[in-house]
Order: C-alpha cells, then structure tokens, then sequence
C-alpha cells in the first residue's frame, strides 16, 4: 500500500514539473522587436531553457534557468552585466531586456505564427518597425516632464514586495524603518523643521553589482591599508523661479559609514533628520547637512530632491533619488542650533592623539620649529604641544637616494577660532657617511583636526 502511495506521489510531482516545462513550449517564435528576426526555445533535460536569438543573421543563445521565487519566470546574466527575464505575461511568452541596474530595456513578446504575432501587437499597443524608427518625427511634441521619472526594475533578490514596487526610488519614514518589515503608516511625503527623517534607498542590486554602484559606496583606502564605506546624499530645491547654484543645499554629505556587510545589500537606511541631538548613534555628517539646511531653507514651503551621490555626478546622472515637502516656514534657527550642538558634543568625545613615543628633546624642538613656522605664516595661534605619532624612519628620493631621517607629530593649538591640532612632518637631513644633521626642519604640512577647547592646556 505504501509503494502505491509513493508511485501516486511521484506521478503526481513528475506531471507537475512537465506541466511547468511546457508552459513555455519548444519552437520557433516571431517576435515584436524588429530587430530580432526569430527566437528559437528549446527545454533541456536538465530543466533550463535555451533560446537563440537571430539577428542579422545571427544567432545569439541565452541559457535561462529556472527563477526559485517565480514559477514560469527564467533568468540569465550575460558577461556584459545586461540580464534577461523569460517569462508570460497574459499569457504570453515575453523576453524582457534589463540593464545593470536590472532596469527594463525593452520587453520582446513573441508568437508562434504571424496571425498571433499581429493580435498581440495589438492587444499590447505595440507599433510597427516604421513608426518604432520615425513615429516621433510625426508626433506632438511631448511636454517636458518635471518630475522624476523612475525605470521599471526587476529586484535582484528583493525583501518585500514594497521592495520590488519602490525599487529606484528613495523612500521618507517617520521613524527608523525594519527593511523587509516596514511600517506603513510612517511612510511621507510631507515634513516641517523639527519632524524626524528617515530614509530608505531601495536598490535593484547590491552595491557591488557594477562601477557605479561601487562608486555609491565612496570607497576610501586610509594610510594603513584599511578600507573605508560611506553613503553620500545631495539635497537640492526644486524651484523653477531659482538659478542652479541657488538650488543646491549640499552637493555631497555623508549620511551613514557602510560595513563590508553592507555592501551585499540591496538597500540603505540612512537618517536625514533626527527628532533629539542628545544620544545619536547616526552622527556621520548630520551636525554639517543640519547646518546646509538652515543656511539655505528660506522661511517657506520646499520641495526637496534628496539622491544618492558620489560627490561628482551631475543632478541627471544621479540614478536614485527621492522627493519630499519640507515646510521651514516657522524658520530654521532650531537647525542651526542641532549642528551646534551636535558639533560641540562630537569635539567633547574626541580625544588628544596617541604618541608612539615620548622624547621631551624632541617634542620640545618640534614645537618651537611649528611657532616659527606659524609666525612667518601669521597664523594667531598659541601652540601648546607636541605629540610624536609616527617614530623615525629613513627617507629616500625617487633614484633610492637618502634624503634624511623623518618623523611625524601632531601638534596641538588653542586660538580666538577654537582648538585642535594639526600635523607636521619634520627631516634630519642627511649629509653623507651615514651622518645626519643634529637639528630638525620641517618638512610637511598634514591635516587639521578640531578639538574641544578643555582638551587643551
């Protein structure tokens, strides 16, 4: 009894993968696209599809394997980062052509003979080769669209079906989304000063898919090798009476540091504003937006276009955006105000650098050479410390030359502007017969650093 129930179980399961392989049934098809002369599909055994596309002549063969989450839906990536879907639509076999974004290029529906071919035409509104070439030479002039127009997108892998619908666009929460989870009823459009701003860019691919979504992810190599992630967004008015430079907020701000992790995912959360300064753990660039913001907003309604940058791109090349109704027209003081205090609790956090190693000779020389270097400068600054932070090593010129014995240290300054520290490089030149000069010079100028005024003495 038990065999007859395996045999009725197995019959059951083999009718229903040859019922879903013959959804898609072998031969040659005519197609929609004039380009493509015809498709020829062919089942393999081995439950993937080929097709072979004629063009000119020639034949191009794809391989579709079957889509886990879709049943009658086949993927392919080809070499040139293009993909492609086989799939029906109404019934319909169709091929659709997607970017490296998993954009739609062109959706090619194809038919089993030319009467077939000629009613799908028409039940989908597709013109013929004549007016697909030249139709907009004869049509109206269509008006120019102001809004962002969004490509459709077939997700790679996404977490929802709000994912899939949203796909290429950016998308405002009133709080702090669950990707995958969302709730709804926080979703925005509308926002005044003071409301919290949470953002969503949901992505067709990770970020590793192509250049320039690597180039999303800001990558920066510091001096010891280590690799560093960030989200930068620009904010811009829209506002047709303003010039174009009067329109910018921020060209590129950091909004959020990304891990390795991060970078696997088809999505970001990133905070644009936030309801309280006092314990943020979204810091990164917020106080440096908060000030663009109330600098710029003038005492009225705006519309805001926020998108993802890289800091170079111009406002057409910039794929994922998101728009939003900022009202400012109770002023933006309480903005400006945040970055203060966000600035000021960052400085209080950020300590004095560590030393590599402590020489009082040598710190007390570095110091006196940076208070004449900053007198011939005129900078009005009193230079209080020194502190050694990378130990001696020889330096050599592009031929293998030795040039001297060079050494780093940051040294720390107090002014009317505020406090930090900045670094210099400082040389003993070196003068043959493995001799030094027994004095410093410096050598090089480094980065400046902010520090809170309590930190130095």
């Amino acid at each position: 009894m038990k065999s007859i129930k395996r045999i009725a179980i197995l019959v059951v399961i083999f009718c229903s993968l040859n019922i879903t392989a013959q959804t898609i049934t072998d031969g040659d098809y005519f197609t929609t696209n004039y380009q493509i002369e015809k498709a020829t599909i062919l089942n393999r055994k081995n439950g993937t599809i080929k097709i072979m596309l004629f063009r000119n002549g020639q034949a191009t063969e794809l391989v579709f394997t079957p889509n886990k989450k879709e049943v009658t839906s086949y993927d392919v990536k080809e070499n040139r980062g293009n993909s492609w879907i086989l799939k029906k639509d109404n019934e319909v076999v169709c091929l659709l052509e997607l970017d490296s974004y998993r954009a739609k290029m062109s959706m090619t529906y194809l038919a089993n003979n030319k009467k077939e071919l000629k009613e799908i035409k028409k039940k989908f509104g597709i013109k013929g080769q004549l007016n697909q070439e030249l139709g907009s030479l004869f049509g109206k002039k269509e008006e120019e669209v102001k809004t962002i127009v969004v490509p459709e997108y077939f997700v790679e892998n996404p977490t929802s079906d709000f994912h899939q619908k949203n796909a290429g666009k950016i998308v405002f929460f009133s709080k702090k989304p669950t990707v995958g989870q969302e709730d709804l009823t926080t979703v925005k459009k509308a926002f005044k000063v003071g409301d919290e701003i949470w953002a969503v860019a949901y992505l067709p691919v990770d970020f590793e898919a192509n250049s320039y979504m690597e180039n999303l992810a800001n990558e920066f190599q510091d001096m010891y090798g280590k690799m560093h992630y960030s989200i930068t967004i620009g904010m811009d008015k829209i506002d047709d009476e303003l010039l174009p430079d009067e329109k910018i907020i921020v060209n590129q701000c950091t909004v959020r540091t990304l891990t390795q992790k991060d970078l696997e995912l088809n999505y970001v959360v990133f905070p644009l504003t936030l309801s309280s300064t006092l314990n943020k753990t979204e810091k990164d660039g917020i106080s440096f937006l908060y000030k663009r913001m109330g600098e710029r907003l003038e005492a009225y309604k705006h519309e805001l276009r926020i998108s993802l940058t890289d800091g170079s791109m111009k406002p057409e090349k910039e794929i994922f955006s998101g728009v939003i109704t900022y009202d400012a027209a109770g002023g933006t003081e309480s903005l400006l105000a945040s970055s203060k205090e966000i600035e000021e609790g960052l400085l209080k956090q950020k300590k004095l650098p560590t030393a590599v190693m402590h020489d009082a000779n040598l710190e007390a020389e570095m110091l006196q050479q940076i208070r004449l270097f900053a007198h011939a400068k005129g900078w009005e600054a009193t230079f209080t410390k020194a502190i050694i932070t990378l130990n001696w090593q020889i330096l050599k010129d592009d031929y293998g030359n030795i040039k001297g014995n060079y050494v780093e240290g940051d040294i720390v300054y107090k002014s009317e502007e505020g406090c930090g520290y900045r670094n210099f490089g400082f040389l003993r030149e070196y003068l043959g017969g493995g001799q030094y000069d027994s004095a410093i010079r410096q050598y090089t100028t480094g980065h400046r650093s902010e520090l809170s005024c309590d930190k130095v003495k």
